[in-house]
Formats: structure tokens, C-alpha cells, sequence
């Protein structure tokens, strides 16, 4: 992996970086295609509305700068994958900011991973005992703060594929890094995140993409548990059917496959 620290090649950040002592930043992990990238306006507008809601004033030209380096990269490492970090970087008081910020944007470029076993396949899902926070302030974004995420990934280990995470209220939220989606007699159903869980990139994409009714919505488990296909999603995956969730087997289904052929690149 490559490493750029404000668009010079570069792998190190001072140790008073406010993204390492208090998670204080957001990163997007994006997917390119044969030298572009496909969803590029989704994780602009979503990284543009974490800026907003932590207060970061990153002006129009800064972006334009960002942008443009990262189009670069996908041109010169065809269907590679590119890490955004962007943090307030390093002042402030405690956790007061400082008031004229100095940003860190830092870039990572690396071989994007091969899912195509898992997409004729399918993969396997159990449910996890690590719960996701309930936290409408931070709800949706991607921010630096991912140690949930961690101890449910070491939890998982090489159990399956992936793990369904519920809130302290028993409403399904996420996978440990993907959205999850289910279908039941032929509606397709998928967590509300005002309060909880990423909104990612490739969700909006299937949110925008099915033909039919759709419930977005708080749900228990059991609802997981009765459906008739589930799938699940990220940037760099894109949707990856689910065939065998916790001890039920599952088919690929139909919508599943639809679906796929829509937002898979």
C-alpha cells in the first residue's frame, strides 16, 4: 500500500494528530474502475456532510485539490483501491479544536481484492455479540472512532464471512464492515441508521436501484431471520449474497441476482 500525506508520498503523522488521540476525522475507503471511479459523487457528498456535522471548514479549493489527486491515482492504478483520511490535524486544547484548523489529508493506494469467489459463491453470516452504539450525533458518518468494529471483527475471526451487529435495543444495524439487506416476499428491507451504523456508499446505490417497495425502518432480528434472500454490501465488494446465515441455509435468489448485475462493477 502507498501512502500519500497531503498529496506527497509519505506514510508518517505526528503523534499530536487529533485523528490518533481522539478518532477526530473521517476516511472513505472507494473503489475504482478500469481508471475511474463509479460512485465517486456518493463519497463526495458523504464526507462533505461528516465535514459539516464535525465542523470542518475545508474550503472549495482544498476539495477540488483532494479530488483531482485522487482521479489521478485511479487513472495511473486501474481497479485499485484508494483510502481517504482526512483529520483536524494536530492543536487545540484537550478536546477543544483549534480554532484555524491545519488538515491532514492523507491517501492510500492499494490492489483492490478479488470478491469474485464470494459473488458466485455467496458467503456466510453469524451474528455477533459486539453491539453498535446508539449515537444520533454521529450516526451515518465514518468517522475515525471504529474500535466497535474492531473487537467485533476479532471476535468473528474465521467464523464467517461476515457478522450481523445489533444495537442495545435489539434492532439490527449493520454488518462489521458491510450494510446488510434482506429480502421477504419480494420487499426488500434494510436498517435505519439515523441513530447508528454507516450509510455507505454502495447502499444508496441499491437504495436508488431496486424496482419495488422498500423499508428502511427499525428491525429485530427475528425479521433477519425469516427472510427469503439477504445480501450484503460495501464499496469494495459491492453486493455479495448471503447463503448460509448463522445455521440456515439460504438460496441465492432471484432479486439478489438482479440486483447484483445493477450495482456489482
Amino acid at each position: 500500500m502507498q501512502w500519500f500525506r497531503n498529496y506527497l508520498p509519505d506514510s508518517s503523522l505526528s503523534i499530536t494528530d487529533r485523528g490518533l488521540s481522539y478518532g477526530d476525522g473521517l476516511f472513505e475507503t472507494i473503489a475504482t474502475h478500469s481508471g475511474y471511479i463509479p460512485k465517486l459523487a456518493i463519497h463526495q457528498a458523504r464526507i462533505k456532510r461528516g465535514c459539516r456535522r464535525l465542523g470542518f471548514n475545508i474550503s472549495p479549493e482544498q476539495w477540488q485539490i483532494c479530488w483531482a489527486f485522487i482521479a489521478q491515482q485511479a487513472l495511473k492504478n486501474p481497479n485499485c483501491g484508494i483510502k481517504l483520511m482526512l483529520t483536524r490535524g494536530s492543536g487545540g486544547r484537550g478536546y477543544r479544536p483549534p480554532t484555524d484548523a491545519a488538515y491532514e489529508f492523507l491517501v492510500g493506494v492499494f490492489d483492490a481484492p478479488n470478491y469474485s469467489q464470494q459473488r458466485s459463491e455467496g458467503v456466510s453470516l453469524v451474528t455477533s455479540r459486539i453491539q453498535t452504539s446508539i449515537n444520533p450525533s454521529l450516526s451515518g458518518m465514518k468517522h475515525l472512532n471504529r474500535l466497535e468494529n474492531v473487537l467485533a471483527k476479532q471476535e468473528l475471526a474465521d467464523r464467517a464471512y461476515e457478522a450481523v451487529m445489533l444495537d442495545a435495543n435489539g434492532h439490527v444495524i449493520e454488518c462489521v464492515q458491510s450494510n446488510i439487506f434482506w429480502i421477504t416476499r419480494g420487499e426488500l428491507f434494510t436498517p435505519a441508521l439515523s441513530k447508528s451504523g454507516v450509510q455507505g456508499s454502495c447502499r444508496t446505490s441499491i437504495l436508488s436501484n431496486f424496482v419495488g417497495s422498500v423499508n428502511v425502518g427499525h428491525f429485530s432480528l427475528a425479521s433477519l431471520q425469516q427472510a427469503d434472500e439477504i445480501f450484503v454490501s460495501n464499496a469494495l465488494s459491492g453486493i455479495l449474497p448471503v447463503v448460509k446465515f448463522d445455521d440456515r441455509i439460504l438460496q441465492l435468489g432471484k432479486l439478489t441476482r438482479t440486483l447484483m448485475d445493477q450495482v456489482n462493477t
